[in-house]
């Protein structure tokens, strides 16, 4: 799904078990050599807002993975990443952001297409999660 247009059939299904906490995973796909990152930004917000509004105690915004293959030719891995990291700053203001900084590996944490996360970026991406959970969520003890 893509941030600009929103599948709210998903997200309906996924609001209806009334979750605590959500994490809003960001890829790539709204990211062209063109594109405007406070607009991306916006819209992740707006659908956090009403993740938010529909009564989810904990919305947290897991940051745009690097990746090594585009939709759009005239993108550059540097470009993916500086636009990735202006969404991300611009998001952090308003929801906690985890980054992912460490999920950057190409011959470890991706697989063959460039786009895809292995077995050991989804750990590395999960554990970046996990932290990032920890550090926010209220201590149970």
């Amino acid at each position: 799904m893509r941030v600009m247009k929103p599948n709210m059939d998903l997200m309906e299904d996924m609001l209806q078990w009334g979750p605590d906490v959500v994490i809003l995973c960001l890829g790539g796909n709204d990211i062209t050599a063109s594109c405007q990152p406070r607009d991306i930004g916006l819209a992740i917000l707006g659908l956090c807002r009403m993740v938010k509004a529909r009564g989810v105690a904990t919305v947290v915004v897991a940051a745009i993975c690097g990746r090594w293959v585009f939709r759009d030719p005239a993108l550059t891995p540097d470009q993916f990443s500086r636009i990735g990291n202006a969404i991300a700053k611009y998001v952090m203001r308003y929801f906690p952001v985890s980054s992912m900084m460490y999920v950057c590996d190409r011959d470890v944490h991706w697989l063959r297409d460039g786009v895809h996360l292995s077995a050991a970026g989804l750990d590395e991406f999960l554990n970046s999660l996990r932290l990032k959970l920890l550090r926010i969520l209220p201590s149970k003890d």
